[in-house]
């Protein structure tokens, strides 16, 4: 049974406003970028700083052909800007350098949903602030747990210690929830449809909802890596960037490992997911009792999240209480203090911030994509290598950008910017015949079009 196919039925029961205010904005910035001829400089603009999109909201710019025209103008005004900005003249340039060392996190879509989401989150909290009864409001079950983050992150301190102490109320009573569903009583039972319901509100609350079904391109990374069992094949091919091909093979092997835990119960923790993306990634897997297990360690990360800060919530007011104390007892008191607590500062005085554990889904593909780009490097050192590499499709935007900022100065730095000067630089052009109504030459398409060829090229296929 496969848990998000049962999402529909209970679609209102469990969806937090926050994330569908992610999703409208979604369809609303592309609306704008790609409707709206007036924005299309301010779009192309906008990726080219960003060096393009992430891979989710190119995945889904990808699936809505009906922008395609839209793309073509943006793409022919933004690629002979961004071949200037790869001009080695301007490389070190501050603007250049914020955008290749940015470009990993950077993308316009992503900004301008976070914006609308950061209005909402603050009108609620103002909600929250302003309310007499806050569990009244319902919002500490209505929205997921990042979205409960941010909205919290707005609050005064005293009222986000209520907020999150509420917080750990309703991600315990779900943990409670889901290890029921995981006794080893129930191992051989079928899964009932009520026990769906709770996976999924679980689900929802520890992810957050998903925004849209995305246009995979999955296919075309199976095929490269069944052609390709190496990095140094995968250079030479022409339709698909050969890092992204390495971070999808290391997506895969991490999945698998992700069940291997499950069923020898052993080492969990080293690699189920935290994160939405991942946990959701594992949900898809269509696995009932493997997507409880990944729901039960998010939650049990979240939980411990939750009151590490309170804890540090709970100390900085007792020491601000201290220090008023002290201050009322007269200046030379506080004078003495205020010696005292300078010498002891190295003892460790400070509060520990809290932070959430890294997704180890997410530091192992982060941490293969970094060998490969270390092994592509090492390659291109060699001549034949570099022929290999000038004669397939290079690297996407996120990935060039992601080597060139390792790559050793001279010889490669300089062959690596070339490369995507005249890679970008043939493809303005085939993108203005097309624009233009004329034969496009030279083109393989392979029964894909080119807008969505060129717009690879800014958002990856991984």
């Amino acid at each position: 049974m496969n848990i998000l196919s049962s999402e529909m039925d209970g679609a209102s029961k469990c969806a937090c406003p926050l994330c569908q205010t992610s999703a409208d904005s979604d369809a609303g910035y592309f609306a704008r970028a790609f409707g709206e001829p007036r924005l299309f400089a301010a779009t192309g603009e906008a990726m080219t700083d960003a060096l393009g999109f992430c891979p989710r909201h190119g995945a889904s710019l990808l699936a809505q052909e009906r922008w395609s025209e839209g793309v073509v103008h943006v793409l022919r005004g933004a690629i002979p800007r961004l071949a200037l900005m790869l001009n080695e003249d301007y490389l070190r340039e501050p603007h250049v350098q914020q955008a290749l060392f940015g470009a990993d996190s950077a993308c316009p879509a992503c900004t301008y949903a976070n914006r609308a989401v950061g209005r909402q989150a603050a009108s609620l909290a103002r909600q929250w602030s302003g309310a007499e009864d806050q569990a009244g409001l319902g919002l500490t079950g209505m929205l997921c747990f990042g979205h409960f983050q941010m909205l919290a992150g707005n609050l005064a301190p005293e009222l986000r210690l209520a907020a999150l102490a509420g917080d750990v109320d309703h991600l315990q009573q779900t943990a409670r929830n889901i290890r029921a569903l995981l006794r080893p009583a129930r191992e051989a039972d079928p899964w009932r449809r009520d026990d769906v319901a709770v996976l999924d509100c679980a689900l929802d609350l520890i992810a957050g909802r998903p925004v849209f079904e995305s246009l995979s391109t999955n296919g075309m990374l199976a095929d490269a890596m069944s052609e390709c069992p190496t990095l140094v094949e995968a250079i030479v091919l022409p339709h698909v960037c050969p890092l992204c091909v390495e971070t999808e093979r290391a997506r895969r092997r991490w999945l698998l490992n992700v069940q291997r835990a499950a069923d020898f119960d052993q080492d969990a923790w080293l690699f189920f997911p935290t994160c939405p993306e991942h946990v959701r990634t594992v949900a898809l897997s269509g696995t009932p009792g493997l997507t409880a297990a990944v729901v039960a360690r998010a939650l049990s990360v979240a939980l411990r999240y939750v009151r590490s800060q309170i804890h540090a919530l709970v100390r900085t007011a007792e020491l601000r209480e201290e220090e008023a104390r002290i201050k009322a007892e007269g200046p030379e008191v506080w004078a003495a203090h205020k010696r005292k607590r300078t010498r002891q500062k190295t003892e460790g005085q400070k509060i520990p911030v809290p932070r959430l554990v890294k997704c180890p889904g997410c530091e192992r593909i982060e941490i293969a994509t970094e060998h490969a780009t270390g092994g592509l490097l090492d390659l291109l050192h060699e001549k034949k290598h570099r022929d290999a590499f000038g004669r397939g499709y290079g690297l996407c935007l996120k990935h060039f950008a992601r080597t060139y900022r390792i790559a050793p100065r001279g010889m490669i730095r300089s062959l690596l910017a070339k490369d995507q000067q005249r890679r970008l630089a043939g493809l303005v052009a085939h993108l203005g015949e097309m624009a233009e109504g004329m034969p496009v030459r030279e083109v393989p398409l392979d029964g894909d079009a080119l807008w969505r060829k060129a717009l690879r090229r800014f958002c990856g296929f991984a």
